[in-house]
């Protein structure tokens, strides 16, 4: 069961099992928040009685302001403020729900692929004090990092086993190709592999960070395993399959990244600079303008559908961990 405690006396939202509580005196905005030096109060919400800091919401708020191009907070409109803040309390919770269930069901993650991925945070600093220094501006600490590298990939783990027991039979790929053929035609598109690293505020900080991806480049440029050297490397999430992309076309991507891409030949390799750091990118395959055979999408298709039944299930799934769970949100939703 959700509890949504807001100072709004009407409340749309699309959670079903949702109890609306009548407007507190108590409540969060950004002035109070700011004023007090941080972002929100010291508690946003709280999970089976457990609470949600406001220090652990802050860094998820700041990612996304930070793919806004990091507008000032208080210069966003309260609505959109209110939107950010509960969709950022929501993900928590989600995560927190998601981890109980995994360890119930005995799935976690080992030592040593925390390490791993601890390791791969660290390796996009010069040195412990600049990691250090990195944390703290997101109000982490290295417990903490490793706390939340541990719940991130044991809810990894548990949903690609749910993933894995989602099935698509061949007939269900040839009724949907069959059943939407403007779907699978496309305009020019790319392949790209890329390892990010990622810059930094600081001159002297972004400076080493453009440096190792220059030897990187180098290095791929010399011919080494560029699958290999992004699995060690990059910071990006495509780490694990070797830092490749997929197809896309230029508007699905990051316009520094596709105007780079795009003007490469295939088997190029190139440095970029984006808003996300520096990219090391090697074209792998550019298909013209046209459509798609069945042969040619089949498999791309069938994990597109599988992915597609996964996300059902797991949507469903949170929102049954959601209802039987006591959750408490302490701030507007902005809906």
């Amino acid at each position: 069961m959700v509890i949504v405690k807001t100072c709004m006396c009407v409340v749309r939202t699309a959670l079903p099992m949702v109890l609306l509580i009548s407007c507190l005196s108590s409540y969060w905005t950004a002035d109070a928040a700011q004023a007090s030096g941080a972002m929100f109060p010291d508690v946003v919400a709280r999970v089976n009685g457990q609470p949600v800091s406001g220090s652990e919401l802050e860094p998820v708020i700041r990612r996304e302001l930070a793919a806004l191009d990091n507008p000032a907070w208080n210069d966003l409109q309260p609505e959109y403020r209110n939107q950010l803040a509960y969709a950022g309390v929501l993900s928590i919770i989600d995560s927190r729900l998601l981890f109980e269930k995994a360890l119930a069901a005995d799935v976690r993650a080992t030592p040593a692929e925390v390490d791993e991925a601890v390791a791969t945070v660290a390796k996009n600093y010069a040195s412990d004090a600049e990691l250090n220094a990195a944390l703290a501006r997101q109000f982490l600490t290295r417990d903490t990092l490793r706390q939340r590298a541990e719940q991130e990939l044991t809810i990894r783990k548990y949903v690609n086993k749910l993933a894995e027991a989602v099935a698509v039979v061949p007939e269900e790929v040839s009724k949907y190709y069959a059943e939407h053929p403007d779907a699978f035609a496309h305009p020019e598109i790319i392949r790209a592999s890329h390892i990010l690293l990622r810059g930094d505020e600081k001159p002297d900080l972004d400076a080493e960070a453009k440096a190792r991806a220059e030897a990187l480049l180098a290095r791929a440029q010399k011919g080494e395993d560029f699958a290999k050297l992004a699995r060690e490397n990059s910071v990006d999430n495509t780490a694990s399959v070797g830092g490749d992309i997929g197809y896309a076309a230029k508007d699905a991507l990051d316009n520094d990244f596709a105007a780079a891409a795009f003007s490469m030949k295939v088997g190029d390799v190139r440095l970029v600079k984006t808003r996300h750091g520096y990219h090391v990118i090697k074209l792998t395959d550019k298909k013209p303008e046209g459509v798609s055979t069945l042969d040619e999408i089949r498999d791309e298709l069938t994990a597109l559908l599988r992915q597609s039944k996964a996300q059902s299930e797991l949507d469903n799934l949170i929102q049954t961990l959601r209802e039987q769970a006591k959750v408490e949100v302490l701030i507007p939703s902005g809906l």
